[in-house]
């Protein structure tokens, strides 16, 4: 099979939805090696991919310019993929090109959340329209949709009003580097690279209101427990953490800038547990980075994350400080609740590997063409 991908998220977005399109590519490629991937990318990569895959190519438009790359998009993929042979285009980001049906190519959908719907609040209200037409129209356009959880899908149901038997789920899975089996001494480098104390607890996400960073903060001070915060700051965390509230726990507080994926995949495994109390997820792709390097799991009890953490995982109210505080308190003191919670959260992650997800992919696009 030939398949097409809307790219630009791959070679241009560090995290999120640039890590959904590398870690299926990386699985596709790997595990379905016979088919050819066409990823359509509208300008000049500042994140290297392609290159690295012996079945996957890159392609460019021809002319530059911010107004006809959004165009080609848009519109002119359709002509480019029917030019490349593509039998089916995979949209990875909630969206899809114009006139593939047109030109005789088969199309898929993932769609990830509705959070600009369920929480609108916390988007302007153009972004809310503009995510909202296109999640809109890639459905209607798409011969076949697969969202990322079941959550999702029950949103899609609520949202948009689409049978929930026309929508499937298929889970993400997560770079490889997190399924590496280090030397016990190897994680150990990044505690003295990056300053460290002997034990912390790790958040890893856009430092941001809906992802509860401010009940981890509240949680410190009630606790005395540092905390590792890996991700992008924002106005918000700012002023957040350098207010006059927690001026006695700045020495608590980490904030490192971490580049390499290696070196989080380290950091993972040396935290005494993960705390992540967000208030909504299309999935929580964190949590199942934690799970798979053995690090104890505090997450909310609501939206995807029941699905991402699984059985062993502790399940918090995301809008109860007691509660996560609390949680954090009991996890940490617990070396034996933190050894179970580690056996069950990484028999669970098993579930998530690339080989599994690339089988069920593989049906959903020979579903397509049979």
């Amino acid at each position: 099979m030939k398949i097409g991908f809307e790219a630009k998220r791959i070679f241009h977005n560090a995290s999120g939805l640039g890590n959904f399109g590398r870690n299926l590519l990386r699985a596709l490629s790997t595990h379905l090696p016979n088919n050819e991937y066409h990823l359509y990318n509208p300008k000049e990569a500042s994140i290297p991919f392609a290159e690295f895959l012996p079945n996957v190519k890159e392609t460019r438009p021809s002319i530059g310019g911010a107004l006809y790359r959004n165009l080609w998009r848009q519109r002119f993929i359709s002509d480019r993929a029917k030019k490349d042979g593509v039998e089916i285009f995979h949209g990875l980001s909630q969206e899809l090109p114009m006139g593939l049906a047109k030109r005789g190519i088969k199309s898929v959908v993932s769609v990830h959340d509705a959070i600009f719907i369920r929480y609108p609040h916390l988007y302007k209200s153009i972004d809310r329209k503009i995510y909202t037409r296109k999640l809109r129209a890639a459905c209607i356009r798409a011969d076949k949709i697969v969202a990322i959880s079941e959550q999702t899908k029950s949103d899609l149901v609520e949202f948009f009003h689409i049978p929930a038997k026309e929508i499937q789920v298929i889970y993400q899975g997560v770079n490889p580097i997190y399924w590496k089996e280090f030397l016990d001494e190897e994680p150990q480098d990044v505690r003295e690279r990056y300053g460290f104390p002997e034990k912390f607890a790790l958040f890893v996400g856009t430092l941001e209101v809906r992802k509860g960073v401010d009940k981890i903060l509240e949680a410190q001070l009630q606790t005395g427990i540092p905390v590792v915060y890996v991700g992008r700051p924002t106005t918000f965390w700012e002023n957040l953490k350098n207010s006059e509230k927690y001026k006695g726990i700045q020495h608590l507080i980490y904030t490192p800038e971490i580049r390499l994926d290696e070196d989080l995949a380290k950091v993972y495994r040396i935290a005494e547990l993960f705390i992540y109390p967000s208030i909504f997820e299309g999935f929580g792709i964190p949590v199942l980075e934690a799970l798979i390097s053995k690090t104890p799991v505090i997450t909310s009890n609501i939206s995807s994350l029941p699905e991402a953490a699984g059985p062993g995982s502790k399940l918090v109210n995301p809008e109860n400080q007691e509660e996560i505080t609390a949680a954090l308190r009991e996890v940490w003191d617990n070396d034996a609740l933190k050894n179970e919670m580690i056996k069950t959260g990484y028999t669970f992650a098993q579930d998530f590997k690339d080989e599994a997800i690339a089988k069920k992919w593989k049906l959903v696009y020979q579903s397509l063409i049979s």
